[in-house]
């Protein structure tokens, strides 16, 4: 079912961000010394990975709202 498609989606999402948010973790714990507090580029390319991943996180879940508003109506038509 479509449901389990973007819950999947989902999922995979949120194993991304999770795995950006642990690289940023430790650029920053490399930046916390005096001599790397200059922006580097890794900590660059881990905010914008980011993006991609919370915009598809958020369309995946307006999806499932979307189809469990669509089952409540066609159960109410139903019934």
């Amino acid at each position: 079912m479509r449901i389990d498609n973007n819950l999947n989606a989902m999922v995979a999402s949120a194993l991304q961000v999770d795995k950006l948010a642990s690289n940023l973790a430790d650029v920053a714990n490399t930046v916390g010394d005096p001599e790397f507090q200059e922006v580097t580029q890794d900590l660059i390319d881990s905010i914008v990975g980011q993006i991609p991943e919370v915009i598809s996180y958020k369309a995946n879940a307006e999806g499932i709202e979307t189809q469990n508003a669509v089952a409540d109506v066609l159960l109410n038509l139903k019934a």
